[in-house]
């Protein structure tokens, strides 16, 4: 990812894989093994993006709220590294 207005970016891993339960409503619910990238607005992590790692599920609600929970969960803020 690249910041626009400094030039600052950062590469990173995001080859995890996922097993995705897509509802009507429009709700997902993620199991996930490995980096992912995950945007979130509203949830149980504050706005921003991140790279999530390790062995965890990501609820998203049909508004978008995501809840990133799981017993080995690694968070980096990609926001933080190209400030």
């Amino acid at each position: 990812m690249t910041n626009k207005e400094t030039g600052a970016h950062y590469d990173t891993d995001v080859s995890g894989s996922a097993v995705v339960d897509a509802h009507a409503s429009g709700a997902q619910f993620w199991r996930v093994m490995g980096p992912v990238l995950v945007g979130v607005g509203d949830g149980n992590l504050a706005r921003g993006m991140y790279v999530v790692d390790g062995v965890y599920t990501i609820g998203i609600s049909p508004t978008g709220s995501k809840t990133v929970t799981g017993p080995v969960v690694a968070t980096d803020s990609v926001c933080d590294r190209i400030a």
